[in-house]
């Protein structure tokens, strides 16, 4: 079968996270979207319009950040489970390795395609075996022998049911002329009418690679779309109202108070969110703060305080002021201690770009810090950061529009805040190197370097007993936050250090995690990082160090190493 980002499912990983629609709101779009899955046009005095093809077999809703995109995909995901109608989903997300990797999004499609009907699954199996090399071709490749082909013969041989397939936040993936490749792979099949029976669902931002991708190739004329930033401000202000309404509600009989909110309060609240959820969302949660325990202050707060963010004509200025209004009440005075700044720089930074989410007490351990340090810096922040309790998942932000926020010096005007991203990666791939310095032969204990990996039985126990991690991190992603960062003199040095004296160790690791792709990758992208900014550097003779990477010395693996991969 193929490989498949099992996180990426609708109903999987991040479940805190992913919310549906609050009761009431949303009607509108979801009829349309129901209607379009129907077959039906939209009633003549319907209140949404939409563009492009109404028949078509793709349905595009794509909005700014913010808009509430990733809740209605989880609201269709979760209909159509319901329905049995629901095919396959792929749920991208930036802050998570295998959710953002464009060469997963067709195979993993392709895997819950085989488990939604079992005779697609049998032909999946036989283009495998045909080509072995499948799972690392073209998504247009992928698309057709993984899905198109496997699909036309099933309804050959015995017809296969209306269903849709749902690709949330498309724009999140990491490679972006490879997000267009997926939508340049769609059109070409849309124009052949090979999708039938199946419907693609698909939400994203606004940005140009997807733009081009629907527009630039013709898929536009198989797509019916709908923008959620340019609907009618009355439906919009409709949906914020019932939902900020039943929210402050619940927290009013929580905390036992009467006649509140104010019928002015909650108008300049409306008023705010100027047509965005995650406004509303992370208003609520602020109001709500169990630290704070005194909703009417954290109420008052929220519209007395000004504070000067994006400017005047920016679309996220109210969101922007309120994650700092959070941040300032979180950290009064953290101006008054560099330490104190130092943490939560370190901390959320890291979130923030972290490429694979993990838990506060790993977080500590990559970045070498106090024990809880982490957790405690956290605290105050649950407004805009998930922060489960100890065993029960990674920490998260609630959204990435926080993420956009913290590395954006113009939208994040406070130093104290802001996530200078390049130092950020610099100082994240100089822990991971030293966490990788921590190596050593065979870390999980197998004893027998010839023994293949699929013949140790217990081989995830003793992964996930001998490899923590935050070395698991480290091992994956330690090259990423290489070429994203600046090469100083001691990120050279911990690299030498490593190429010399753990390189296979490391890709033993990585051969033990069934990554040796990524390793392949990793390699080439630090190489391609020495030699642009070391190459006078790594040229001269005699540096067997640095050689080891930017020449082909890597790949002399003995046959003792080799024999495991």
């Amino acid at each position: 079968m193929p490989q498949c980002a099992h996180a990426a499912r609708f109903d999987q990983a991040i479940k805190h996270v992913r919310v549906t629609c609050a009761e009431n709101t949303r009607t509108e779009i979801l009829e349309t979207i129901h209607a379009w899955f129907r077959g039906e046009p939209l009633a003549t005095d319907a209140t949404l319009r939409t563009a492009g093809n109404p028949q078509g077999p793709v349905f595009w809703l794509d909005g700014v950040a913010g808009t509430g995109k990733s809740t209605i995909a989880q609201t269709v995901a979760n209909h159509y489970h319901q329905t049995k109608q629901l095919a396959a989903s792929f749920f991208c997300s930036r802050d998570d390795a295998d959710c953002s990797n464009v060469g997963l999004v067709f195979q993993t499609i392709a895997f819950q395609l085989s488990t939604f009907n079992p005779a697609f699954g049998e032909r999946v199996s036989e283009a495998m075996a045909r080509d072995a090399y499948l799972q690392s071709a073209l998504p247009s490749m992928q698309l057709e022998k993984l899905i198109i082909e496997p699909l036309e013969g099933v309804v050959r041989e015995q017809g296969f049911p209306p269903c849709v397939i749902v690709i949330d936040a498309l724009d999140e993936c990491k490679e972006e002329n490879t997000t267009s490749m997926i939508l340049i792979a769609l059109s070409y099949f849309a124009a052949s009418g090979r999708f039938s029976p199946v419907k693609f669902f698909i939400t994203s931002r606004p940005v140009t690679n997807v733009i081009d991708g629907f527009h630039g190739t013709g898929l536009i004329q198989y797509t019916n779309s709908l923008a959620l930033h340019s609907l009618s401000p009355d439906i919009s202000q409709k949906d914020i109202r019932n939902y900020i309404e039943a929210r402050l509600s619940r927290i009013a009989q929580s905390f036992r108070l009467k006649s509140w909110p104010s019928s002015e309060e909650l108008r300049q609240l409306i008023e705010q969110s100027s047509g965005l959820f995650i406004f509303a969302a992370t208003m609520a949660n602020f109001i709500q703060d169990r630290t704070a325990s005194n909703p009417r202050r954290q109420l008052k707060i929220m519209l007395t305080t000004a504070y000067v963010a994006s400017s005047a004509a920016s679309p996220h200025r109210h969101l922007d002021a309120l994650y700092l209004t959070v941040l300032r009440e979180a950290f009064p005075k953290i101006g008054e201690g560099d330490w104190q700044r130092a943490n939560l720089r370190v901390v959320l930074g890291s979130i923030a770009l972290l490429f694979d989410p993990l838990d506060p007490e790993c977080l500590d351990e990559l970045l070498e810090l106090d024990e809880s340090t982490s957790r405690s810096t956290l605290r105050q922040l649950h407004s805009i950061a998930i922060v489960p309790n100890a065993g029960d998942g990674p920490v998260r932000l609630i959204h990435p529009s926080v993420h956009d926020f913290l590395i954006d010096d113009v939208r994040c005007s406070d130093v104290n805040f802001v996530v200078d991203a390049r130092a950020q990666h610099t100082l994240l791939a100089e822990h991971c190197l030293r966490v990788l310095q921590g190596l050593s032969p065979d870390m999980c204990k197998i004893g027998d370097a010839s023994v293949l990996n699929q013949t140790v039985a217990d081989l995830p126990t003793r992964i996930s007993r001998y490899i923590p991690a935050h070395v698991r991190y480290a091992c994956r992603h330690w090259a990423s936050h290489l070429s994203s960062g600046v090469m100083k003199d001691s990120t050279l040095d911990l690299l030498r250090r490593f190429c010399s004296r753990q390189l296979l160790n490391w890709l033993e690791v990585m051969s033990l995690l069934g990554d040796l792709d990524g390793a392949i990758s990793a390699l080439q992208s630090a190489r391609r990082v020495v030699m642009v900014r070391y190459l006078d550097f790594c040229t001269r003779p005699g540096d067997e160090h640095t050689n080891m990477l930017v020449g082909h010395r890597a790949w002399g693996l003995p046959r003792s190493k080799s024999a495991a991969f």
